[in-house]
């Protein structure tokens, strides 16, 4: 064997160890982000459904307060839009989509991941067909 093969070799692999690292790393946060959203796109089609029926402004309140302080806490969500529509009569289906971008590039991991991903979720809750309107 000759001198100073083990550096050679180390500096060979080191560099692809540690680019799988940053990769596989960026992945877990891109999977989490999306988990994120898809998550708050969830509880706010179901919170917009707790409304009475017919108050359409009510519900997409709630959808929207809801949405808000559950992505809130992943500070690497930019939230683009969120919207939700559908048939707000008691019984109705409504549909709620959500989209943000994971900004990789305002961390460490864009040294694996130069550029920020977009992501976009969908949810839908059926209103109860017992759901009350608001008696004036």
């Amino acid at each position: 064997m000759s001198r100073g093969q083990a550096l050679v070799e180390t500096a060979v692999t080191l560099p692809v160890l540690i680019a799988l690292f940053l990769g596989f790393l960026a992945a877990g946060v891109a999977a989490q982000g999306y988990v994120d959203l898809d998550t708050a796109v969830y509880l706010a089609a179901a919170s917009n459904v707790t409304a009475f029926a017919s108050d359409q402004p009510l519900a997409d309140q709630y959808a929207t307060d809801t949405f808000d302080h559950t992505v809130a806490h992943d500070t690497l969500l930019s939230v683009k839009g969120f919207t939700c529509g559908g048939n707000y009569a008691a019984g109705g289906t409504v549909t709620c989509q959500g989209s943000a971008v994971i900004q990789f590039t305002k961390t460490p991991l864009s040294v694996a991941v130069p550029f920020d991903v977009p992501i976009s979720a969908q949810a839908s809750a059926t209103r109860s067909a017992y759901r009350s309107v608001p008696v004036p």
